[in-house]
């Protein structure tokens, strides 16, 4: 049996390789009631064979990192649409 392979539509997820940097506003909630700036790292590579991109983030505020997190980018072919997770 011959494995599947990405489409064009995967393909597009490439853009996103690479790391990523920038200012982000949060916005007041109930974990951080004041809101403010924070720099944003994201590290993002491909996997499963082109199928995906996974994210490792992070978020700094004040000189120290607030916030760490993954995410899963995907063509989702069904719907005709791109997904995060």
């Amino acid at each position: 049996m011959e494995m599947p392979q990405p489409t064009a539509a995967h393909h597009r997820l490439e853009k996103l390789v690479g790391r990523w940097s920038g200012e982000e506003r949060i916005h007041p909630s109930p974990f951080d009631p004041a809101g403010g700036i924070a720099v944003a790292r994201a590290e993002n590579r491909l996997a499963l064979d082109g199928f995906a991109v996974v994210q490792d983030y992070e978020q700094e505020r004040n000189g120290k990192i607030s916030f760490r997190g993954h995410g899963v980018l995907r063509w989702e072919a069904h719907q005709q649409c791109y997904e995060m997770y």
